[in-house]
């Protein structure tokens, strides 16, 4: 009893087999056509904007349940031999039947949407105040970068690496992230409920040298988890936020003095964005 399994680019994050109380579970599978021993087909198993959550198998019927509401069947013909169970195993995907004929088919797992943006660039934020409008700070724009969820319901991990050095107060800088989903208009991601507090999405670690602002460069590392709710394509940029009491600078990926001696420092910095299934 063979079962002819063709793979394609619809989105299939769980692909579950039930059958005589077995369970196996399939991610991130891409399957378009299934044509049983008697000659009927099952096509297009998620449309476009659609996702397939569950295989389910009881008596003569298949039904792929999909994220859009609109579920598959077909019959099959379980003359003489009957499916047993469902494995997957690294890029295999294998139906067990009774006969002893076992299908296998090679599986298509492409990864998930990931997006990064690296820079050594050196350059001076003048005063990136968090009062400054319409949006606080000023933007990193080396560390710009676009991704696109392929669900709704996908969440975005935002992993942020900064390094460089402020001309005073690093205590009082902080870092933002700015978001924009598709033409829309960009806004800040910021903790609810600050008051008049700085709503940031984290500080700078600082060295024992205290006030030593010319060769003792900070760093930045935050992870983010977003939930745009979105398939639209996303923009992310970090921004830099300080107080306002007296004028500064942040001098990205170097020390605030340059020399070039080793006293000085020059580094890079990154963002990636990941999109994930929860």
């Amino acid at each position: 009893m063979l079962y002819n399994i063709i793979m394609s680019d619809f989105p299939f994050d769980t692909f579950r087999g039930i059958q005589n109380g077995d369970d196996a579970t399939l991610d991130d599978v891409n399957v378009q056509q299934i044509t049983f021993p008697d000659g009927s087909t099952q096509t297009a198993a998620a449309g476009a904007g659609s996702v397939v959550t569950d295989l389910e198998y009881a008596g003569t019927t298949l039904t792929l349940k999909q994220s859009g509401g609109i579920d598959k069947t077909a019959t099959i013909n379980t003359t003489g031999s009957v499916v047993t169970d469902l494995e997957y195993a690294g890029t295999t995907l294998t139906l067990k039947q009774s006969g002893g004929i076992d299908k296998t088919a090679t599986i298509n797992t492409g990864g998930l949407p990931f997006a990064f943006a690296q820079t050594d660039a050196r350059t001076e934020y003048v005063d990136p105040y968090y009062d400054n409008t319409p949006l606080a700070g000023s933007q990193i724009t080396e560390l710009s970068q676009t991704i696109t969820p392929t669900s709704s319901s996908q969440k975005v991990v935002i992993h942020l690496h900064l390094f460089g050095e402020w001309t005073t107060a690093p205590y009082q800088g902080a870092v933002l992230f700015e978001r924009k989903i598709g033409s829309g208009t960009a806004t800040l991601i910021q903790p609810q409920n600050a008051g008049s507090r700085m709503a940031i999405a984290t500080g700078f670690a600082t060295s024992g040298a205290g006030g030593e602002s010319h060769t003792t460069p900070e760093m930045s590392n935050v992870v983010y988890v977003d939930s745009p709710n979105t398939t639209d394509t996303i923009t992310y940029v970090p921004r830099l936020v300080c107080r306002i009491n007296n004028s500064r600078s942040f001098y990205l990926n170097r020390s605030v003095d340059d020399t070039n001696a080793e006293y000085s420092e020059r580094a890079f910095s990154t963002m990636t964005l990941e999109c994930k299934n929860v």
